[in-house]
């Protein structure tokens, strides 16, 4: 039994869930509140004090895209070749500089002054736009559709989905789906990775989530 250890928002580890369900492994998803979280961060139980961690029959682990390609490599969505495997790391290791951006505006306080900084990264040259532009060049250019040139989704895909989504879904003050406004070639990108059978499964009940609205099919759909 692998047990995931999180929050019970997206965060950094909607991704590892939704390959976690794609691995078929018997898993269970543990949620957790700020006072258990602290609760397991001073047991010492926390390799690095953070969350997520995978519980595994072999230890705990930590750090998200190292769970991520942990249980990657038990699907089909990490690949033997490695030149692949470091296209797929290297795409994780930007998607997660995407999601660094916004750690400085967690700590203003004011919520008008939050949200005015995080207009600034969203607005047109902004870093975060820059980066939603630069995921939008990297898919138009990729001879397969995937992020990394794979021949089929691999764990960057998931990623992508699962940050670049989860960003405008409405629970980070200042930012929202305006963000996506002219970058189709995104929301194509959207379609194909929520159509897939085990992601279309599992949020198919949650069409008024307060966060996974965002990876249904229909989430844009006038």
């Amino acid at each position: 039994m692998y047990r995931l250890i999180y929050f019970s928002s997206a965060g950094r580890a909607e991704a590892i869930r939704i390959v976690l369900d794609i691995s078929k492994l018997s898993w269970e998803d543990v949620t957790v509140d700020f006072s258990g979280y602290s609760e397991i961060r001073d047991s010492g139980k926390l390799p690095w004090g953070l969350l997520p961690v995978l519980e595994t029959p072999s230890g705990i682990l930590s750090e998200s895209s190292a769970i991520l390609r942990y249980i990657g490599n038990m699907t089909y969505l990490n690949s033997n070749d490695n030149w692949s495997s470091a296209k797929i790391d290297e795409c994780l290791d930007a998607i997660s500089d995407m999601t660094h951006i916004l750690t400085n505006t967690f700590r203003i306080d004011d919520i008008d002054e939050k949200i005015a900084a995080r207009k600034a990264l969203v607005a047109p040259g902004g870093k975060l736009s820059n980066c939603y532009d630069t995921f939008c060049r990297k898919l138009e250019n990729s001879k397969t559709g995937w992020i990394a040139e794979t021949e089929g989704p691999s764990i960057a895909d998931i990623k992508l989905f699962s940050d670049c989504f989860g960003l405008v879904s409405g629970n980070y003050d200042g930012i929202d789906i305006s963000l996506l406004e002219g970058r189709d070639i995104l929301l194509d990108f959207h379609t194909r990775i929520s159509e897939l059978p085990v992601i279309l499964s599992r949020y198919s009940d949650m069409k008024n989530d307060p966060i996974r609205w965002i990876y249904r099919p229909d989430a844009f759909s006038k």
